[in-house]
């Protein structure tokens, strides 16, 4: 898996979203979803709720580019090892990006559907 590679497309779509969305008000939180193969999405919640998962299913805000073009990680490498280099990722580019208004939220967490999310800020 190529981090600069998928983490320049990541900060490319982030930025997109920025300059064409206007995050509601109500927003407290920000879920980039990610699923097989391997791809990754955002929504944003009215809710949140660090004890139960399920307010990420809230799904009040969905951004016209809710996916995020092709990533290019191979379907071989395993969802954990995934998780954990998409965390890492997000990590960074929400403190490089910190000041685009999309970003601007109390939480941000990822995650595979129906599995545990990890806070990512």
């Amino acid at each position: 898996m190529d981090k600069e590679s998928v983490k320049n497309i990541i900060r490319a779509w982030i930025k997109r979203m920025n300059e064409n969305e206007i995050l509601p008000e109500n927003i407290l939180a920000l879920n980039f979803g990610l699923y097989e193969p391997y791809g990754i999405e955002m929504i944003g919640s009215a809710n949140y709720d660090a004890e139960d998962d399920d307010w990420a299913c809230d799904e009040d805000f969905v951004p016209k580019e809710r996916c995020c073009p092709h990533l290019g990680i191979d379907d071989t490498y395993e969802w954990e090892f995934v998780l954990e280099k998409m965390a890492i990722i997000l990590k960074e580019l929400i403190s490089e990006l910190k000041d685009l208004q999309i970003l601007k939220v109390e939480h941000i967490t990822s995650g595979f559907c129906d599995g545990d999310l990890i806070v990512v800020k």
